[in-house]
């Protein structure tokens, strides 16, 4: 790892990069947890709007979102500092590449990411989901009691899910999850100490990460074991394979993405649930309304808020001009709620269709693992309500999640009977 001296060199920029999602209007507890007025009001000022804070461009608007993730001639994935990535020099991240080379590696993913690859988890998943649900149960003796949603099954569902993809150990999946904090883990206040506090431990983490999946690579490299991590090292088009260095880059990404992206939904779809007792009532009714429900949480509370672009050539967009080499953030929690796409757009509605949310994005970089994503969501959410004859939300402060992009709460305590 670089010096700390040759790091602070870089402390401007990045900062920079650090704060690219900080903005005044949402530091607070409460705003974190509901960004959401924010939204509208900037809505209300119009699509695209200029952060001078920040000195960059924030697109609220939906068309205007989908604009500038479809459009990467005009605005780039790539995110660099001085010449490097954010965690230093490792090959870069599919989310952080523009064509011709992303089109490439998405195309080797894509053999070992199908649709029927995803559905063959299933029972494997609904599986893991009963075992989660019969250890809360088994802890609280089958009485009704306190249980914290995420540390008993948001949280071990995915990370369990992913580790058996990647080959991991079950013994290791508790480093994933303090990896997979930090990927994700913004900074607590502005002060450039912070942030290169923040930067340092990312940087040792990611060091850590790397060296942990290079035996990982080492352990599948020529087995066919059903493994995710073994195909892709298998994946070949035309004669080309991923690189040892792009197979520990898409597992880092796997690893932040797959987790917390997952644990969120399931969270943020149970606080949909209980902030809704009519919505609740009527999936207890009707458990065939789960995709619904799932698809309007995925809109509602998005669980990320945010991406960013940077512009490679002067061009107009919501009637601003934006120049090269400005940052851009797309606030996709904002386009969900863009009145001039969705009606009622502050309103849950479970039934709402058509429901273009952009979740998960939009464009060549729209997220692969959406349907593992929901998948897991569904089940976890069918096994608990089928064990469940009550439950709601215990009255707390909620502590949302330090990020200026991820969308959801450290724990979420709920009260549960169990069905006997």
């Amino acid at each position: 790892m670089e010096s700390m001296n040759h790091e602070s060199s870089h402390a401007p920029n990045v900062q920079n990069l650090m704060t690219g999602f900080v903005r005044p209007a949402l530091r607070t507890r409460e705003q974190r947890l509901n960004p959401f007025p924010w939204y509208r009001t900037c809505l209300s000022q119009g699509t695209v709007l200029r952060d001078e804070s920040s000195q960059s461009w924030d697109v609220f608007g939906y068309e205007e979102a989908q604009f500038v993730l479809k459009n990467h001639a005009h605005f780039s994935s790539q995110r660099t500092v001085d010449g490097q990535n954010a965690l230093g020099n490792y090959a870069p991240s599919i989310l952080n590449l523009d064509p011709p080379r992303h089109t490439q590696l998405r195309r080797l993913i894509n053999l070992a990411f199908t649709p029927k690859a995803i559905a063959s988890f299933q029972p494997r998943i609904e599986t893991i989901t009963h075992n989660l649900l019969a250890a809360m149960k088994q802890e609280t003796q089958g009485k009704s009691s306190e249980v914290d949603l995420v540390a008993a099954l948001a949280y071990p569902l995915p990370v369990i899910v992913i580790a058996e993809m990647l080959g991991v150990p079950p013994e290791d999946r508790d480093k994933f999850k303090r990896w997979s904090d930090l990927l994700v883990e913004g900074p607590s206040d502005l002060r450039p100490e912070t942030m290169m506090d923040l930067m340092t431990r990312r940087a040792a983490g990611r060091k850590e990460l790397d060296e942990y999946f290079r035996n990982i690579v080492q352990l599948h490299r020529g087995k066919d074991d059903g493994t995710l991590i073994s195909a892709l090292i298998s994946a070949q088009i035309e004669n080309e394979s991923l690189s040892l260095e792009e197979l520990l880059s898409f597992c880092v990404l796997l690893l932040a993405a797959g987790n917390e992206t997952t644990t969120n939904l399931i969270v943020n779809a149970w606080r949909c649930l209980l902030e809704h007792p009519e919505t609740f009532a009527m999936l207890r009714e009707n458990p065939g309304l789960i995709d619904g429900v799932i698809e309007e949480t995925l809109r509602y509370y998005s669980p990320v808020q945010a991406t960013n672009r940077i512009v490679t050539e002067d061009i107009e967009v919501g009637g601003q001009t934006f120049s090269k080499g400005e940052r851009v953030v797309v606030w996709l929690g904002a386009a969900n709620r863009d009145a001039r796409i969705f009606e009622n757009p502050d309103t849950f509605i479970p039934t709402r269709s058509p429901n273009h949310h952009m979740a998960f994005g939009h464009g060549i970089h729209f997220c692969l693992g959406a349907p593992l994503a929901k998948l897991e969501a569904k089940i976890a959410i069918v096994a608990m309500l089928s064990q469940i004859d009550e439950v709601s939300a215990v009255p707390t402060d909620l502590t949302p999640i330090i990020s200026g992009f991820v969308y959801g709460v450290k724990s979420f305590p709920i009260q549960v009977t169990w069905a006997q």
